[in-house]
């Protein structure tokens, strides 16, 4: 099996897993219990808060464990506009972001606070600075911005981004869907300026059920679940002790293995696309001036994007024709088409998603089994 889905999920580490299954046959108690098993418990979870907090450079109080990227990115854009806070702001976004800041804001919208959408520089795949300087208002609370694409890999520059909205309003909030960034590269949020970002364990090899949104500093929000006044009051429920622990470890390995997996993807990456041009010159990759070296969105004229994908998984090659959250819907790619695609260039669109422990060991072996199904896909479409 050859597995180039990794945008979507990772393999969990053998450590992570090791971790989450001490976690479950022997550190099992609940963490607010007061007895040995339950100070075990919280000291795991205190431990993960301590790694990421470390790694986003930020106070352990500004660490919440929640679910899911999905859950994370919706506390942070209800818990800060939605509720009693309700009519008291507006927000900004963009049209490439992941269905749950999208639906979230629609969400929003229904409730009476105005969503105002930035232009892409369609060139960059980059937000218009300038139109966001424009779209800033005084009331403006909520900026939520992801900081890499999950479809075309291509990162925002959120340094720029808060300069230009602190300077126009130093009140406003920056949200950034980190889900895609987290693990490919530094992510300092004092140096960026961010003050919320949204992170998913199953994306840099914890398992799924675990993410966590982390706070720059204390942020009042409202909790958009209620109960026992878990995770400083903002999301009540009993922890996930064995996926949190994993999801600190997952941080903690990733991180400090950051430097040499980006070497190995990106050298691959860029083997792989150069010597596939020359076997199709034909086909097409999205690139941009600032954009990671993981995720490979190509097309090959002619050839539907869907039948690519399936005839590479008849030999266990498995990539994808864009997010999995939106796999099951038939509609074209908003992100694509918010990039000035043409209809008939996105459905031929897959992505490769990499991993450095998922790259391919035999280059030239893999190449002769995607030039192969090309081949006969050209013959017969």
């Amino acid at each position: 099996m050859i597995y180039l889905d990794n945008a979507a999920t990772t393999r969990p580490h053998p450590q992570v897993l090791e971790t989450v299954q001490h976690c479950l046959s022997e550190d099992f108690g609940n963490p607010s219990s007061p007895y040995m098993i339950g100070t075990k418990a919280r000291q795991l979870i205190d431990v993960a808060r301590k790694r990421l907090a470390t790694a986003f450079n930020v106070p352990q109080i500004g660490i919440i464990f929640c679910s899911s990227g999905t859950e994370s990115d919706n506390l942070a854009l209800k818990g800060l506009l939605g509720g009693h806070q309700r009519h008291s702001g507006r927000m900004i976004t963009t049209r490439l972001e992941h269905s749950a800041v999208i639906k979230a804001s629609e969400w929003l919208s229904r409730q009476g606070i105005p969503v105002d959408f930035v232009q892409i520089n369609q060139l960059t795949g980059q937000v218009d600075l300038n139109h966001l300087e424009e779209l800033m208002q005084p009331d403006t609370r909520l900026v939520s911005i992801q900081h890499v694409n999950s479809e075309t890999g291509i990162i925002q520059d959120l340094a720029a981004i808060s300069r230009t909205v602190k300077s126009r309003n130093p009140t406003t909030i920056i949200h950034t869907d980190g889900v895609q960034a987290f693990s490919k590269f530094p992510v300092d949020m004092q140096k960026l300026g961010v003050d919320l970002y949204s992170i998913s364990g199953h994306k840099f090899h914890a398992i799924k059920g675990a993410g966590a949104l982390v706070m720059s500093r204390k942020i009042p929000l409202e909790a958009i679940l209620h109960g026992g006044g878990q995770e400083f009051d903002l999301r009540s429920g009993t922890e996930n002790v064995a996926a949190i622990a994993g999801l600190g470890l997952a941080a903690d390995l990733a991180t400090s293995a950051m430097e040499k997996n980006h070497e190995t993807v990106a050298t691959f990456a860029h083997a792989f696309k150069s010597r596939l041009q020359q076997r199709f010159p034909s086909i097409r990759f999205i690139e941009a001036p600032a954009a990671l070296p993981h995720i490979i969105s190509l097309s090959i004229p002619g050839i539907p994007g869907e039948v690519l994908l399936n005839h590479l998984a008849d030999r266990e090659i498995y990539v994808a024709t864009g997010s999995a959250c939106n796999a099951g819907s038939k509609n074209l790619s908003p992100v694509l088409q918010t990039m000035g695609f043409s209809p008939q260039r996105i459905r031929e669109t897959i992505r490769i998603s990499l991993a450095a422990s998922e790259v391919p060991d035999d280059l030239e072996g893999f190449l002769n089994h995607f030039s192969e199904v090309v081949e006969a896909l050209s013959q017969i479409v």
